[in-house]
């Protein structure tokens, strides 16, 4: 027997300064519920001569993704980054995200997540 709660999977592949919109649709309503996504370093990346310095931290937040709650009783949420926020990816690091909500009742669930992939146009 098992059991899991894992989220949703949704890699997202992206241009380094360009903007980035989506949609995301949840089957309830998410009147009241509070929401945050925020991208993370996966593996750190050296700088500076010879590689002698930190470029940023393991699970350090590098960037959020803006979110407005679209249609509250539908589930449905807007997501974005802007051209400035994209430029502050440099293609070559590793990067996860995540969605997580707390409804109501102040529970917390990581309910999206995965790999952010950054390429040069």
């Amino acid at each position: 027997m098992k059991f899991e709660q894992l989220p949703g999977t949704l890699d997202v592949e992206i241009v380094v300064g360009d903007e980035v919109a989506m949609s995301v649709d949840f089957d309830r309503d998410i009147t009241g519920y509070s929401l945050e996504a925020p991208i993370y370093v996966t593996q750190t990346f050296a700088t500076g001569v010879g590689g002698t310095g930190a470029g940023v931290a393991r699970g350090q937040t590098v960037e959020s993704w803006s979110i407005t709650v679209s249609d509250a009783a539908n589930g449905t949420v807007a997501m974005g980054l802007s051209e400035s926020q994209t430029q502050n990816l440099p293609v070559g690091a590793s990067y996860r995200w995540f969605l997580r909500w707390s409804d109501t009742s102040q529970y917390t669930r990581t309910v999206l997540a995965g790999a952010v992939v950054t390429r040069d146009p």
